[in-house]
């Protein structure tokens, strides 16, 4: 998925943790998973941010959260974890 810059939410620093009842523990694994991943890539300077499209794009899109490297002010790389 391309992720605008606009759909950032907050850096990340952290793993995620999920403490929502209504999220399948599976569901909150493997977006702790994906995170891992995204993390293991980052080079020098790269940053990873948390990122929402918003209700305008939920049409076409749905509605989509997840994690994206931002490199030199860029999202290059990123992975959605939630999609509804």
């Amino acid at each position: 998925m391309i992720v605008a810059p606009e759909w950032l939410t907050e850096r990340v620093e952290e793993a995620p943790t999920n403490f929502d009842p209504g999220v399948p523990h599976r569901l909150a694994l493997e977006s702790r998973m994906a995170w891992q991943a995204l993390k293991r890539r980052l080079a020098d300077g790269d940053e990873l941010w948390a990122f929402a499209n918003p209700p305008s794009t939920w049409r076409k899109l749905g509605r989509c959260s997840g994690y994206a490297v931002v490199r030199n002010g860029q999202v290059v790389e990123s992975v959605v974890t939630m999609k509804r």
